[in-house]
């Protein structure tokens, strides 16, 4: 407006309005903050999203809000959460089914955390003939498999990382938070941020003899600087151990990602269950965050307020096929 205001000043000065010698002054000083202020977004966005300020020791919502902007600091629905399970409803809702089929061949350090298999729905493989860019993978690959969630397919993504957790319960934090992504099996949707669903896994800090054995079939072989690195192991199965751990029920919510652009509409099925972990393990994740966010060795967005929404537990007494009473608002026809 500051701009648009300068422009008619100076529109009509040029067609024979005299304006007096102060006019004049606060013209020109109107236009040199228009020229500031329009060049702040761009300095902004350049400067990327960040979980905290330099120094910094743990996240800060006032560092996410001043830097993620958009849904992230509008939407009323969300991610992550404080789960409260005294105000959890225990309701019948579909059992989780996994049906994972994945084969690694490298990881990722995608510069903000660890991560498995890409963030798109065809392929196992990194093309290492793309290595500058770090998202690219080959077109030619298999399906990694799906889950059934809430009745739906979705097809698997990709698996990452956060450290501490993002999802809290009851207001304590963990060390580790895994995160499965999934997207709803419409070709119409790839690419987009839409309709995706989140398998959440949430780790217990153990002894040192109490490291996870799954994990370190790969964990060591994480980069710590941005890229990827060749993994050569043995394979490992996502669907067992999935399988495994919802059995033990699960909370349920919809919410949005976790980070820039925090699309909302996510399906959040967090498990009950939690694994261990140790701190060596989670000290290799702090030193690859650490790397490559300046000296920031966590990758945590602070809970968000819950709102109207409602949390559901699907417990391990539940029936087995029951009907998804849970459901996001529709708005403007979309979810």
């Amino acid at each position: 407006w500051v701009y648009a205001l300068a422009q008619v000043l100076r529109s009509s000065f040029r067609h024979g309005l005299s304006l007096p010698s102060s006019a004049l002054s606060v013209l020109v000083a109107m236009r040199r903050l228009a020229f500031v202020l329009l060049q702040a977004p761009a300095a902004s966005a350049a400067s990327g999203w960040v979980y905290a300020n330099a120094g910094e020791t743990a996240a800060t919502s006032a560092a996410q809000a001043a830097t993620w902007g958009g849904l992230c600091v509008s939407g009323q629905e969300q991610s992550p959460i404080n789960v409260v399970t005294k105000d959890a409803v225990k309701t019948a809702m579909p059992v989780i089914e996994t049906k994972i089929d994945t084969v690694a061949t490298y990881v990722k350090n995608t510069g903000h955390g660890f991560q498995l298999f890409e963030t798109a729905p065809g392929s196992h493989n990194y093309n290492s003939s793309m290595a500058g860019e770090v998202s690219e993978v080959d077109s030619i690959g298999g399906s990694k498999g799906y889950s059934i969630i809430g009745g739906s397919k979705y097809n698997f993504y990709q698996v990452h990382w956060h450290t501490p957790s993002e999802n809290t319960i009851d207001g304590q934090s963990f060390p580790l938070e895994a995160h499965f992504v999934h997207q709803l099996d419409d070709d119409a949707l790839h690419g987009t941020y839409h309709r995706l669903a989140v398998i959440g896994l949430l780790y217990e800090l153990g002894t040192d003899k109490e490291c996870n054995a799954f994990l370190d079939k790969f964990w060591n072989t994480f980069p710590n600087s941005k890229g990827v690195a060749v993994y050569t192991g043995d394979n490992f199965d996502l669907n067992a151990k999935l399988t495994e751990e919802l059995s033990h029920g699960y909370y349920h919510w919809y919410g949005s990602l976790t980070t820039p652009p925090c699309t909302e509409g996510v399906s959040w099925n967090l498990l009950t269950v939690r694994e261990k972990v140790c701190q060596r393990q989670v000290d290799k994740l702090k030193q690859g965050l650490a790397a490559t966010q300046s000296g920031i060795n966590f990758n945590n967005r602070v809970p968000q307020p819950l709102h109207h929404r409602v949390v559901a537990e699907m417990a391990k007494d539940s029936p087995s096929n029951p009907v998804n009473n849970i459901s996001p608002v529709e708005v403007s026809g979309k979810w």
